[in-house]
């Protein structure tokens, strides 16, 4: 799964026609992190978790892409889950997914990201809690502490991630991607650097044809059609 979510980031990264990556789970799961065989124990566990370590691309790759991106948690995200609905820039969950960074409980401390990037959605001191205790919480607080977006009851789950993603693909492919770009790298700039990038991002949008489009449909009372160009 980890090889074939990484080629899909791939696919995605370099075709022009896929705007958006939605991800979810099927049988009532989200993802539940790691598998190691039964049979291992101690030191062959351990060395079984490290070979995954190394693997571990897909979670990475997600990340990377310049495309928005969105978690639909269909059921429990938990350690490797967790942080595979991290590195997404949406989560939507629905009302009996649970969310939990378990890791410690083996030993371990969460190694795709999540002591980096769960800080960054819902601050340290939560984020702490979350990882220390290796406790899972339910979507209704994931949601109050910021972690996903929306919680959404089962039997409207896929319509509304679908009329969500629908109305993102109405957007500017540019705009979505720029938008990103800003909000993610803000966290690392100092207020003056991010307005500055929001400043330059702004400047190259006006040069776009999305953008003289917009200005079109709105001059002309109609639903814009982005092109991405």
């Amino acid at each position: 799964m980890n090889a074939d979510l990484t080629a899909l980031s791939q696919t995605v990264a370099d075709d022009d026609e896929v705007e958006i990556l939605v991800l979810t789970g099927s049988g009532g799961t989200f993802c539940c992190g790691l598998e190691y065989p039964a049979t291992a124990k101690g030191a062959a566990a351990a060395q079984v978790i490290r070979l995954q370590f190394g693997r571990l691309t897909c979670v990475e790759a997600i990340a990377a892409l310049t495309k928005p991106t969105i978690a639909a948690l269909n059921g429990p995200a938990l350690g490797v889950g967790l942080e595979l609905a991290l590195a997404c820039d949406l989560r939507f969950a629905t009302e009996d997914a649970q969310c939990g960074l378990p890791q410690i409980t083996d030993g371990l401390i969460p190694f795709c990201g999540g002591t980096q990037r769960l800080p960054r959605l819902v601050g340290q001191a939560k984020a702490m809690e979350l990882i220390l205790t290796g406790e899972y919480i339910s979507a209704h607080e994931a949601h109050r502490i910021g972690l996903v977006n929306e919680v959404i009851a089962a039997e409207q789950f896929t319509a509304r991630v679908d009329e969500i993603l629908a109305g993102l693909l109405e957007k500017g492919p540019i705009a979505l991607r720029l938008g990103k770009e800003a909000v993610q790298k803000a966290m690392d700039l100092t207020l003056d650097q991010g307005i500055r990038l929001e400043e330059d991002l702004y400047a190259l949008l006006q040069t776009t044809q999305d953008r003289a489009e917009g200005v079109r449909a709105f001059l002309e009372k109609r639903p814009p059609r982005f092109t991405g160009h």
